[in-house]
């Protein structure tokens, strides 16, 4: 599950991609915003060596996704947002964007590239 959930990048312009996937595939893909809402004093605290979680979480989160890609189902954690997907027309690139916002009223958001492969 590790390379199917990303490290949200704190550089919202940062070129993610997720594993590629069959058209027919359902599958469950994600970002892990632990390090985006880290505040600068919990940053510190863990380039010290401390185990640091951060005080911020998200409250929501939604996928926006393109035409032909299709989500069954979204969750999320504290600090993790996921979604299962199907669909997608073989050999496209489709952009996909997590936007969430957290409980002390940031809105965020980071796009990934899936990439639509043969089985």
């Amino acid at each position: 599950m590790a390379d199917r959930v990303l490290k949200a990048p704190r550089n919202a312009r940062t070129l993610l991609f997720w594993p590629a996937k069959a058209p027919e595939e359902v599958v469950e893909r994600g970002f892990d915003w632990a390090d985006v809402l880290l505040s600068p004093a919990e940053r510190a605290r863990l380039a010290a060596g401390e185990t640091v979680a951060p005080a911020d979480g998200i409250k929501a989160s939604s996928y926006v996704l393109p035409q032909g890609i299709v989500a069954s189902g979204s969750s999320n954690t504290a600090t993790v947002a996921l979604v299962t997907l199907t669909g997608g027309e073989l050999g496209r690139v489709y952009s996909i964007a997590n936007r969430i916002e957290t409980a002390k009223g940031q809105q965020l958001e980071r796009v990934v590239k899936l990439r639509i492969r043969a089985k």
